[in-house]
């Protein structure tokens, strides 16, 4: 037994004393007749074999690297160098004057263009300016508008560089460089829109920013210089003149009643049959946008500033906003501000109120009271703030505005009167002193009466009918 138990493996505690604390552990001082299997550096470590450190305070500081300013400022310098800077606006412009043909334009790189001109400081905005860059885009606008069949490429370039120039004429330097482009740009934009062939822009959206600038142009005049860009505007939506050759004889020329917008009219029309299901609440009323408008309207501001359209406050999300119905109304709610600003830019009341008889006689006060105002105006708000600004700016001058309030027979549906049958009179009796109609001749085919029966004394034929 005493030899079985010195054969057992000896361990000697050896106490150690490490950073000024005190431990014990076992030390083996035999070795295992086997062969042991091969360990791991990990685990035949012994503590010997580590470096002793001296005993010394306790510090909670950081690295050496990290209390260095130089390498803080080396990290974010790297960080910043990372950082993409924005192209300057030179690179665009170059880039719209070397590719010419609208095919190979990217769209990704006119929308980067457009947010560019939306976010970007005005003194970047100015400088894209001052070294063509509006004209550059102007001049890739009508390349757009020469292409005979756009496709969905097109048409998207189409949308995003009518944007820029929005985004362009946000700016003082574009709207004073405005005033020397519109005779030529404004009348291509509304033949585009204007189109027999239907060529122009098939979306709502594109259409309202060609009228939205416009009422840009009308909107920013001071107010020398309103009446003139107002009846500028007006020579441009009025109908062409048809050429001398096709001119009517004189006496038909004198009966015929003028017309003059009737283009602009049938725009606004085509619209109201496209999203026809919208206009079906025919009980509307368009309320004035004060009370008793046409009886004692506020004198503390001039007719201009009472009247013409402002600008109206952003719509919070809702489920009724988007899809073709939205977009739709904001694009007739933009017809009626242009034509709310023409009218209010006037300083005459006769003016005013000839111009407002020629917009009757094209039709438009019939597509306000029959159509606009059968919106429902909790969904289509802004097409009823246009109609509102035209019933109070027409009742202040004097002008009739039932139809546009009110529509056809206060909104009621009238069935067309029926044709008067026979014997019916004016008042809807049946008359009985009408001649009775002549009797059918009787013809009779058994008893040899009448016609074939034998006629002939009554000699028998066989029955042969």
């Amino acid at each position: 037994m005493d030899d079985l138990q010195d054969e057992r493996p000896k361990a000697v505690e050896r106490s150690k004393t490490d950073d000024g604390s005190k431990t014990s552990e076992i030390v083996d001082k035999t070795e295992s007749p086997k062969k042991a299997r091969p360990r791991s550096l990990t685990f035949t470590r012994s503590k010997e074999s580590l470096p002793t450190r001296k005993a010394g305070p306790v510090t909670h500081s950081r690295t050496k690297s990290s209390d260095d300013p130089s390498g803080s400022a080396a990290q974010v310098f790297s960080f910043v160098n990372r950082v993409p800077k924005p192209a300057a606006p030179e690179d665009y412009i170059s880039y719209l004057h070397k590719v010419q043909k609208p095919q190979l334009i990217e769209v990704a790189r006119i929308q980067k263009l457009r947010q560019l001109l939306r976010n970007e400081a005005v003194s970047w905005v100015d400088a894209f300016i001052t070294q063509g860059g509006m004209a550059a885009v102007v001049n890739l606008l009508y390349r757009i508008i020469e292409v005979e069949w756009r496709e969905e490429h097109e048409d998207t370039l189409l949308h995003e560089t009518l944007l820029c120039l929005k985004a362009l004429c946000t700016t003082s330097l574009a709207l004073q460089e405005l005033p020397n482009i519109h005779s030529t740009l404004f009348p291509t934009l509304l033949g585009m829109l204007f189109d027999k062939e239907k060529k122009g822009p098939s979306e709502f959206s594109t259409r309202s920013i060609i009228i939205s600038l416009l009422f840009t142009y009308l909107s920013t005049s001071t107010p020398a210089d309103l009446t003139a860009r107002a009846r500028v505007l007006l020579s441009y939506l009025r109908d062409p003149s048809k050429p001398e050759e096709a001119q009517p004889p004189g006496f038909i020329a004198s009966i015929y009643h003028p017309r003059p917008y009737r283009i602009w009219c049938n725009e606004i029309v085509s619209v109201t049959k496209e999203v026809f299901w919208i206009f079906l609440h025919h009980t509307n009323i368009v309320p004035f946008p004060f009370p008793a408008a046409a009886a004692a309207p506020p004198a503390t501001e001039s007719y201009r500033s009472r009247n013409f359209p402002r600008e109206r406050a952003p719509v919070p999300a809702a489920p009724y906003i988007g899809g073709v119905e939205w977009d739709a109304t904001n694009y007739l709610a933009a017809h009626l501000d242009l034509l709310n600003g023409i009218v209010a830019s006037l300083p005459r009341r006769e003016d005013r109120n000839a111009l407002r008889r020629e917009f009757k006689d094209s039709g438009f006060e019939k597509c306000m009271g029959a159509s606009l105002r059968t919106c429902k105006e909790k969904f289509y708000g802004a097409v009823h703030a246009g109609l509102m600004t035209w019933v109070g700016a027409a009742g202040e001058d004097g002008w009739e505005v039932g139809f546009v309030r009110e529509g056809p027979g206060r909104g009621g549906v009238v069935s067309p009167r029926k044709g008067k049958g026979m014997g019916e009179e004016e008042g809807g009796a049946l008359r009985l002193d009408l001649p009775m109609p002549m009797p059918m001749p009787k013809l009779d085919f058994g008893d040899g009466d009448g016609i074939g029966g034998g006629g002939g004394g009554g000699v028998d034929d066989g029955d042969w009918l």
